[in-house]
């Protein structure tokens, strides 16, 4: 009970700040309700506590910001994606000097727990092969929903080089037949 007690108040008190910020701002009012509703959904049906959510999001853009800004990372295509406090990096580039200190920002940050290091030493990929990965997380997302076994949305699905990783607080039984889901869907490495 005192769990659906924190999550539930956790997800009224980042409505009730982002209404009371849409109330102040005048014309964006509208993009700004709307963020909040799909950010209640989100937060309601997520898994996570409602703080740990929002540590996850404030860390991610914080981690990405770091290495943008970083001047010795050239040329940089990584992704960062994090789920309780674990931080999934994906993309590539051109050296293992890059991916080093792409790692020691990721390591360094208070929030991270965890770093899954899939960055490969490549060149950048090319429109076709990012618009073939969302296709392919799309194609995952719906064989996910269309099973009827798993909560799709108890699952963040990130896609690199046709390569699928998938993050989220599950049982074993829940992961275990989102593998196997995932194995079905043509065109996963």
């Amino acid at each position: 009970m005192t769990d659906l007690i924190r999550r539930f108040s956790g997800s009224v008190l980042i409505p009730v700040l982002l209404v009371t910020v849409v109330l102040s701002t005048g014309g964006c009012g509208i993009a700004l309700v709307t963020a909040a509703t799909v950010l209640t959904i989100d937060v309601v049906r997520d898994r996570r506590e409602a703080r740990t959510y929002w540590d996850d999001n404030k860390a991610e853009v914080e981690i990405r910001r770091a290495v943008a800004k970083d001047k010795d990372i050239d040329d940089e295509n990584v992704s960062v994606t994090i789920w309780n406090g674990v931080v999934l990096l994906t993309g590539e580039v051109p050296s293992q000097r890059n991916i080093d200190t792409i790692l020691d920002i990721a390591k360094s940050h208070n929030h991270t727990r965890q770093v899954i290091n899939r960055i490969e030493l490549a060149g950048r990929t090319n429109m076709t092969s990012r618009a073939n990965d969302s296709w392919l997380t799309a194609r995952v997302k719906t064989a996910v929903a269309a099973s009827g076994t798993l909560d799709a949305t108890k699952l963040k699905i990130v896609t690199e080089r046709a390569n699928v990783y998938l993050m989220g607080l599950v049982t074993r039984a829940e992961a275990a037949a989102a593998v196997d889901i995932v194995r079905t869907v043509p065109g996963v490495v």
